[in-house]
């Protein structure tokens, strides 16, 4: 009995120790089975992350083209928006995958891909800003197949294929563990069960205790399971937010059958944009919401496609709306695993309103360019008879003043008084006849072209004006102050011109004081600016602008003399150097003229 007794204590001691083993090898399991699920909140946290990261880049390059596209500044400030949370963002993504040694190499790529992506697209901006549209539109239409953009979701693409992998791996090995933690519970209840037969055969007394071990086993396996429960709840819960990403999203997408090109889902803003409900576009192919005439070509992009699944795609198309109307999209699309099937999941791009503003712009270029030449044509037919009028007035103008001066040679003194005025009147209006033709056929000379264009020093220019009024400098007892002049790029002759006629009214207009004037040059980023301050009569100020229109005068020709065409000469010489000219003067103190040279060719 002594034997068998002893044989039965070790086998009840055998079976506890079995019982405990099974015990610490569930809770070990268990253990297990929650660091596993924080990994696999880690992953589905780095992959919502990740889709954080996606979109911010996203609406900062839609809101940057949406502004090119617009000119409207709110989109800058959304792509402002995004920028400022995207860098933490991505540094979050850094931290978060910081124990994948293979995620920061992609990571840091994509870092690098975005502030490349910003930089051109702010020469991108930079560009619009001074009419220069090509650079914009080569952005907007390639960037999606080859430029930042693509190698951004081409880098996140990566990232989250390796989480996903890892997500997969982890939860197949959660799964694994669920199954061999039951396996365990099973063994560890077969084992509970065992003990309680040869306890109950042993000592009746420890039933009551190996019934309450039961219990308490019991209640560990309800926890466990609910816990189990409660993990699988959260990870449906995790891709449920996958969900709303696709079927929230600002822009319409799809998933399509590359096989059948058949709607395998659509999501709201989709619906919204096309008029179909969600059975209808569900029943529907890509064909539906094609042109007929675009179909063939949209056969031809399907074969390419499915030859080339990798490539990402972008390529503007038509699409037809419910009610039939037809909008230009920019269509952008990448291969994916849907429900078992290989299908594309598509980002739609409205732009009808831009391809209506290019439109616009184009005709609106066109009409000026016409309107422009014909303007031109105007201009050169009115010269070209402004210089065939003042030629062809000379030749009888001369005869006339000619005689005229004959007559009062030869019959001077031999006739009255009133005779010897009459003469001298007529020879005096010939002789500014003369003179305002001469001054209309100069003006007329004054065109438009380049030709005579090259460097010219003002500084020798003044120098040989100063030369031409040296008589009349000393005659006046005038003061000429030249500051350091700049070379400027212009026609030597119509810019010596220029300064002849600015300094001959500075020293004609002159008040009872001698004559003191100052000639300043200033450099500005585009131009030169020019001044011709003097101490004379001065200007009212509503004759700013009068004085520099062909022969508008402000004083009697007995007063000063002069044809009224002087300053229009200056004021076509300037425009023709691509500046402007204007006044300021106050009566009785004085004037200063003003105008400008431009730097450019």
């Amino acid at each position: 009995m002594g034997t068998i007794e002893k044989k039965l204590t070790s086998g009840i001691a055998f079976a506890i120790g079995f019982v405990l083993m099974i015990v610490v090898l569930s809770i070990w399991q268990y253990r297990r089975i929650q660091d596993n699920g924080i990994l696999i909140r880690h992953t589905n946290l780095v992959l919502f992350k990740t889709q954080e990261v996606l979109n911010a880049a996203v609406q900062y390059e839609m809101n940057i083209k949406n502004y090119l596209l617009t000119g409207d500044s709110i989109f800058l400030r959304r792509a402002d928006d995004s920028m400022t949370s995207l860098r933490p963002q991505i540094a979050e993504l850094k931290q978060l995958t910081s124990d994948n040694s293979s995620q920061q190499p992609r990571l840091d790529s994509l870092l690098f891909y975005i502030n490349n992506n910003r930089q051109e697209l702010d020469k991108a901006m930079q560009a619009s800003r001074v009419g220069n549209f090509g650079i914009p539109h080569d952005l907007i239409t390639t960037s999606a197949t080859s430029g930042y953009s693509s190698h951004i979701h081409r880098m996140i693409d990566s990232v989250v294929t390796e989480e996903q992998r890892l997500l997969g791996i982890r939860r197949n090995t959660n799964q694994n563990r669920a199954s061999q933690l039951q396996f365990v519970l099973w063994a560890m209840v077969v084992a509970v069960t065992f003990l309680g037969y040869v306890s109950f055969r042993k000592i009746r007394i420890d039933l009551a205790h190996e019934k309450a071990a039961r219990e308490q086993l019991k209640r560990f396996n309800l926890e466990l399971e609910e816990q189990v429960l409660r993990k699988t709840a959260d990870l449906t819960a995790s891709e449920d937010k996958y969900k709303t990403l696709f079927y929230k999203s600002p822009l319409p997408k799809w998933i399509y059958d590359e096989n059948t090109l058949s709607f395998l889902e659509v999501n709201d803003k989709a619906i919204e944009m096309y008029g179909f409900t969600r059975p209808e576009f569900l029943s529907m192919t890509l064909k539906d919401i094609r042109p007929v005439e675009d179909i063939p070509e949209l056969m031809e992009e399907i074969e390419d496609v499915r030859k080339r699944p990798e490539v990402y795609r972008g390529a503007q198309w038509r699409h037809v709306r419910k009610n039939g109307e037809v909008v230009d999209v920019l269509v952008n699309g990448h291969t994916i695993e849907f429900e078992g099937r290989k299908a594309r999941l598509v980002a739609i791009i409205d732009i009808t309103e831009r391809r209506q503003h290019e439109k616009q712009l184009r005709s609106l270029n066109l009409d000026l360019a016409k309107r422009a030449s014909e303007l031109a044509a105007s201009n050169a037919e009115l010269e070209r008879f402004a210089y065939i009028a003042s030629h062809d007035l000379q030749e009888p103008l001369r005869m006339v003043s000619s005689f005229l001066q004959l007559l009062q040679k030869r019959y001077g003194g031999q006739l009255d008084n009133k005779a010897d005025q009459y003469i001298h009147y007529a020879v005096d209006g010939a002789e500014r006849m003369k003179a305002l033709i001469m001054d209309l056929l100069e003006y007329s000379r004054v065109g438009t072209a380049k030709e005579g264009f090259g460097k010219v020093d003002v500084n020798t220019v003044l120098t040989e004006v100063s030369d031409i009024f040296h008589e009349r400098i000393s005659t006046a007892h005038a003061s000429v102050d030249i500051g350091p002049m700049p070379c400027v790029w212009g026609d030597k002759v119509q810019v010596t011109q220029l300064f002849q006629n600015m300094l001959s009214n500075a020293l004609k207009y002159h008040s009872e004081q001698p004559p003191a004037i100052v000639i300043r040059a200033k450099e500005e980023p585009n131009f030169w600016q020019f001044s011709i301050e003097d101490n004379g009569i001065g200007i009212e100020s509503q004759f700013f602008d009068k004085i520099f229109i062909i022969f508008q005068r402000l004083h009697n020709k007995s007063e000063y003399s002069g044809t009224g065409i002087g300053l229009a000469i200056c004021k076509k010489i300037v425009e023709r150097h691509g500046g402007k000219i204007w006044v300021e003067s106050v009566p009785k103190k004085g004037s200063t003229f003003y105008f400008t040279i431009s730097k450019k060719v």
